[in-house]
């Protein structure tokens, strides 16, 4: 939960509207498209260059070709940081922008002219630029701050995080492509029909060599080092994040939220890792390749984005262990079958298991960790993803490599059993009980009464609230917010800040306020407010204001929650209970009893108090008072009075707060705590779909 939506257009075009700041995310996006090329490119000329060895040498290369592009930012990043913070960012990106275009130039180069020496070359350009990019990597972070304003640097980050990773599957369909066009060049071009003079590195090439000139313009400003090496996890290290940081164990639901993240996330990774040599088997080779690579990051997206939407009224906790079970069954026939479409279609189903669970989990550890293990928490599991992907990736290729390839004859047909198609069922089925030990951990405290599996399950694909017996508000994936308080608190002050803030990180939101928010509320406020209408019992009084919360609830904010939006409301039930109940000294129980029936058990997720002396509070009204403002400094006491008691016995939904103290503070005040209850607008935690696989940088 509480994330903004990266890369949503209104803060990407806020953003980039700064031409410093564009020209450098086009600089990103190049070098980013050229890393996730060359990954694809140096997996596939690894397994080419050993194709005349055996099926164990093929996936050996390829998994040195992983080790030596992932394990360089995991081992190396603190000291490369504290280096890096002493050089001038600008030339610094420069300089390792121009060197990895170089090396991976000479990769097809070196494979034409000495092609016994090719994968050597290979291994060791691979090598020297990775190197390069863990200088590039801080230099491109510290210069951001000084093209951005700072309050446009969230926006700012996001943006470049989603480029990042947004530009792997663009990079797999045009590898994908480029493996055709090298096939024409080939049978045009002689020279060109070596596999060693694959086009896709010379493009790559290139993209780093623009990315370099684009850099080479812009007006960074002068290099101050910080002295610290560098911020986030890069400073400190991958490894040592993982060590240090606060593991979720100790109770049931972390370590199930833990396993099933991490069990999603690795079998996409094992898919990977042996889809080059196992689809060259199959005829596939490279397009083959850039297609399953593509499909996996393109169904991660998929998931992460949509996946929560969809399933926005299924419970959270059951979302990640069918999830995570999802993955496992498609990564189950992705191994099974021989068809490279199918194969395809399986791993953009894996994907979109991945994607949901991941951001499923997170917006589950976000709610259950406490505040004092939330940051320790994240910080483990995302060190623990950036080092158990890799491996993973490492790790299948070798033992497909070592299960080898057999010919199994069935009567008169014969079944190729592959070992890379072995690997994969057997991760299958491994994340497929990882899956069930999540699904058990998670949902074991979930009480009977409720909704089936398959009821809910359905109920929440055709977007069907789900009732669980008693009468409760339906299921939402939005956060109801209620700002409540006295006379002149300044309640419709922080409605509208709140409501302009969230709405500048991404998130749509509602601002409202009862009476008064629909056309029959808009009439029943001048009813209940017009000083003429004295006559108006107590009870009729309750009843009014009653039927404008139900009116409003059906019409206005249930409709919003559904679709995932924050709804900050000036005030709601509570005013009914301490302005009725305590003020007009009529039953708080009576009237909880009507106003629960009226708003269909729908309850705040937060709500603000801002406490005021009745003395204060009027004094600070402008104009004639309405007929609630004109009642009595005893009356408003007695308000007062309620208000505190409803806080005090449901404390964990309250914020009380001094209404005297600054608005900026109260503003403050009120940010800090509503982060815990923000739901994910596109969708949950949609910056951590961005930090989803690790491949390339530890950025």
């Amino acid at each position: 939960m509480s994330r903004s939506a990266p890369g949503a257009p209104v803060e990407a075009r806020n953003v980039l509207a700064i031409t410093p700041f564009r020209r450098l995310w086009i600089s990103l996006s190049l070098s980013s498209l050229g890393d996730w090329l060359s990954l694809l490119a140096l997996m596939s000329l690894a397994a080419i260059f050993t194709a005349g060895g055996s099926t164990l040498v093929q996936y050996a290369a390829v998994s040195g070709v992983v080790v030596i592009k992932l394990a360089p930012p995991i081992l190396l990043s603190p000291l490369a940081g504290a280096v890096a913070d002493r050089l001038d960012r600008k030339w610094t990106m420069v300089a390792t922008d121009v060197l990895r275009g170089l090396l991976y130039v000479s990769i097809p180069v070196v494979g034409l002219l000495v092609p016994g020496f090719a994968l050597e070359w290979l291994l060791i350009a691979s090598l020297l630029a990775e190197l390069a990019a863990l200088f590039w990597t801080p230099a491109k972070d510290s210069a951001v701050p000084g093209l951005v304003p700072r309050r446009l640097l969230p926006q700012a980050e996001r943006l470049n995080l989603l480029t990042t990773y947004g530009t792997a599957p663009v990079a797999a369909l045009l590898f994908a492509a480029l493996a055709s066009v090298g096939n024409v060049l080939g049978a045009l071009l002689p020279s060109m029909a070596s596999p060693e003079a694959d086009i896709a590195l010379y493009l790559n090439g290139l993209t780093f060599f623009v990315a370099a000139a684009v850099v080479a313009v812009l007006p960074i400003p002068g290099h101050k080092a910080s002295g610290d090496g560098g911020s986030g996890i890069r400073d400190s290290g991958i490894l040592r994040a993982v060590a240090t940081g606060r593991r979720p164990g100790g109770e049931s639901l972390p370590r199930g939220l833990v396993a099933g993240l991490l069990g999603s996330l690795a079998g996409g990774a094992a898919v990977i890792g042996v889809a080059r040599v196992h689809l060259e088997a199959l005829g596939a080779g490279n397009a083959g390749f850039g297609a399953v690579f593509a499909a996996v990051f393109a169904g991660m997206a998929l998931g992460a984005l949509a996946g929560p939407r969809v399933l926005k009224q299924f419970s959270r906790r059951r979302l990640l262990g069918l999830s995570v079970a999802l993955s496992g069954l498609a990564l189950l026939f992705t191994g099974a079958v021989g068809d490279t479409v199918l194969i395809a279609v399986l791993a953009g189903l894996l994907g979109v298991g991945a994607g949901i669970a991941w951001v499923t989990g997170l917006a589950l550890l976000d709610d259950e960790v406490g505040d004092e293990n939330r940051q320790g928490a994240v910080v483990f599991v995302h060190g623990a993803a950036r080092v158990a992907l890799p491996a993973a990736m490492a790790l299948a290729p070798l033992l497909a490599g070592l299960v080898g390839d057999y010919a199994i004859p069935i009567g008169p047909l014969t079944y190729d059993l592959r070992g890379g198609g072995v690997v994969l069922m057997a991760s299958g089925l491994l994340v497929v009980l990882v899956a069930l030990f999540c699904y058990r951990l998670m949902n074991k405290d979930r009480p009977d009464a409720g909704p089936g599996l398959l009821p809910e399950l359905f109920a929440a694909l055709r977007g069907v609230a789900v009732s669980d017996g008693e009468g409760e508000a339906a299921v939402h994936s939005g956060a109801f917010i209620v700002v409540e308080g006295g006379e002149g608190a300044g309640k419709s002050t922080q409605v509208r800040e709140l409501t302009v803030w969230l709405r500048e990180q991404g998130f749509e939101v509602i601002g409202t306020r009862q009476p008064g928010a629909t056309k029959l509320g808009m009439r029943l406020r001048g009813l209940l407010l017009d000083r003429e209408n004295s006559h108006i019992t107590p009870r009729a009084e309750v009843l009014l204001y009653t039927a404008d919360k139900a009116d409003h609830v059906e019409q206005e904010i249930l409709p919003a929650l559904r679709r995932g939006a924050v709804v900050i409301s000036d005030r709601y039930v509570d005013s009914l209970l301490a302005y009725q109940g305590a003020g007009r000294d009529l039953s708080v129980e009576d009237i909880r009893d009507i106003s629960s029936w009226a708003t269909q058990g729908l309850v705040p997720d937060l709500t603000v108090l801002l406490d005021v002396r009745p003395e204060d509070g009027l004094a600070r009204l402008g104009g004639p008072a309405d007929r609630i403002e004109s009642e009595s400094v005893e009356f408003h006491s007695r308000v007062r009075k309620g208000f505190l008691e409803l806080a005090k016995a449901d404390p964990d939904r309250y914020l009380v707060l001094d209404a005297r103290e600054q608005q900026d503070k109260i503003t403050r005040e009120i940010q800090r705590r509503i982060r815990s209850v923000l739901p994910d607008p596109v969708p949950s935690g949609a910056e951590a779909v961005t930090g989803m696989i690790p491949v390339i940088r530890a950025d």
